[in-house]
């Protein structure tokens, strides 16, 4: 879009979901408007503040625009990192896109692939901000501005969420959450295209339909997807939340074929991206935009009010560490490393869930910064890969580094929101919705509830073995007190048990018909062997394997 006299262009991706609230403080300062589109008013309020411009703004976004009065060209991308900005810069010269796929159509960027990048994505499955796969071209991190001009490139956080507890009364912050949520569920509801929402039957998803059904006169529709007879199945908790709600659900089975989709999901993501619950995320975004355009997510509520186990057991390895070095590493390790692994869901594994404890807590003693869980660790990574890691560049690290001096669960908490939030759970929805013309809202992170939850004391989110304690108490009466009640429910893939029988074939052809030279093949051999004679479960391993080979052979660097 370009402004009256042609001076200043704007191009974005995303949605703006105060733009009626600012289109009438511009009209009412004499500005005049072509269109109803919160495009015009982004632009419109770079013409008044420049940079300032993002203060006002509450939603999803990346966007450029260039001002020819001042010959540069400024880039933002929106405070959670909902929507994507690449970059490369050539000297006097910069490319953006908000994918990787198009970005590499300009024959300027040149593919030399990053070591430390792909390091990166061995241990968390996705390649933080500011790193790409590709050395020399960036991420612009989720809170940042880039400002490019004569002078050269800066670039700028300029938003950062609370980390003071002034917080004190209890019922006061609940009754604030609720007016707050309530507020962001209905300013997501402004749309000219039909609506609905996803319901996994946790409680994010359900307290978010909730409140969808109050502001809507006509049924809410519903979403989820289902794994029947598997451990990860979560049909009859879905199925629970639309009968109380009285939604029009759809839950839909997940009988299809990976290997149908598996290339077409590699290549939406642009780089190598790990995380198996793109897959039935894949399908649910594409059955549901049959149906609808737009729908509500509870993505966030993990991040902001401790709904992950792992928050739970930060607090259990401060007490194991007490115990002698000796007896944890000679004894107690050794031992729990000896028990075979189901492939069921880690959630219904005690023995899973104790080995994923003692992996973490060796991690965390090794490096106190290394909070983010990983697949591979940094010594497997150098087994399989023979590269260099070098710690100190490790965006993840420099992260967990910011937020020195919290408690150890906050510390946890706000390195997740600021690394795994944004590039793995946030970046799989976007380009899963994207690739079907699906637009996914995430009421729980409205910049301004970010913020409240932020300030609040951990007591208020975690208390005795009760995560979300407060979001719990938000929902009390709203949904059914069995769905308050539940623990956390990861949206997974049972890729273990599939990698043994009907996945069997194909994933091993691929596992070893790679094209580069990164991986060592007789590691991967091991890993393959354990995870068939159920000595451990490797599926996760494998599949990141599979997800980089098969990137490497579409994108040909």
């Amino acid at each position: 879009m370009l402004s009256q006299d042609g001076s200043t262009a704007l191009v974005f991706n995303g949605e703006i979901y105060n733009f009626r609230e600012l289109r009438e403080r511009l009209e009412g300062k004499g500005c005049e408007f072509k269109t109803r589109s919160d495009t015009e008013i982004l632009l419109q309020l770079y013409l008044e503040k420049q940079e300032a411009m993002l203060g006002e703004i509450n939603g999803m976004f990346s966007f450029a625009i260039w001002d020819e009065a001042r010959r540069r060209l400024f880039l933002a991308r929106d405070r959670l990192g909902k929507k994507p900005l690449y970059y490369f810069r050539h000297g006097s010269r910069l490319s953006f896109s908000s994918e990787l796929f198009s970005l590499l159509k300009d024959v300027m960027v040149m593919r030399n692939l990053s070591e430390q990048a792909l390091f990166e994505y061995l241990i968390y499955d996705f390649i933080p901000a500011p790193h790409t796969i590709f050395r020399d071209v960036y991420k612009l991190p989720a809170a940042h501005t880039a400002m490019f001009d004569e002078s050269g490139l800066i670039v700028r956080r300029y938003w950062q969420h609370s980390a003071t507890e002034n917080i004190r009364d209890y019922s006061e912050t609940k009754a604030n959450l609720e007016k707050l949520l309530e507020d962001s569920v209905r300013m997501r509801l402004v749309s000219d295209v039909p609506l609905g929402a996803f319901l996994s039957g946790g409680i994010d998803s359900t307290l978010v339909t909730s409140f969808m059904c109050k502001e809507t006169s006509s049924k809410v529709n519903t979403f989820s997807i289902s794994f029947p007879k598997t451990s990860h199945d979560e049909s009859r908790w879905s199925g629970m939340a639309a009968n109380f709600l009285g939604t029009d659900h759809r839950d839909f089975l997940s009988e299809y074929d990976v290997e149908e989709v598996f290339g077409k999901l590699v290549r939406h993501f642009g780089e190598p991206f790990g995380d198996s619950s793109a897959v039935p995320t894949w399908r649910l975004c594409q059955l549901t935009r049959q149906k609808v355009t737009v729908a509500l997510s509870g993505d966030g509520g993990d991040e902001l009010f401790g709904g992950y186990e792992r928050y739970l057991a930060r607090r259990f390895q401060l007490a194991y560490d007490l115990i002698p070095h000796a007896v944890r590493e000679r004894i107690i390790e050794p031992l729990v490393g000896f028990l075979p692994e189901t492939t069921d869901y880690y959630g219904t594994s005690f023995i899973k869930k104790l080995k994923l404890f003692l992996r973490a807590s060796s991690r965390i003693r090794r490096n106190s910064l290394a909070l983010v869980p990983g697949t591979f660790s940094a010594g497997e990574v150098s087994r399989l890969t023979g590269i260099d890691y070098r710690l100190e560049q490790d965006p993840v690290i420099m992260t967990a580094r910011e937020w020195l001096g919290l408690d150890p669960v906050t510390h946890m908490m706000f390195t997740d929101m600021q690394t795994y939030l944004a590039e793995d759970i946030l970046t799989k929805v976007d380009r899963m919705s994207m690739a079907h013309g699906l637009e996914v809202r995430c009421p729980l992170l409205d910049y301004r509830l970010v913020d409240l939850a932020c300030r609040m004391p951990l007591s208020f989110k975690i208390r005795g073995m009760t995560t979300k304690r407060i979001l719990r108490d938000v929902a009390d009466g709203r949904i059914p007190k069995p769905i308050i009640k539940r623990s956390k429910y990861g949206f997974q893939i049972p890729l273990g048990a599939r990698f043994k029988s009907n996945l069997k074939k194909w994933a091993e052809e691929r596992l070893f018909d790679f094209s580069h030279s990164f991986f060592q093949r007789d590691f991967v051999a091991e890993l393959w062997a354990e995870h068939q004679r159920g000595r451990a479960d490797h599926a996760h391993k494998i599949w990141l394997i599979l997800c980089f080979n098969e990137w490497y052979t579409q994108f040909g660097v």
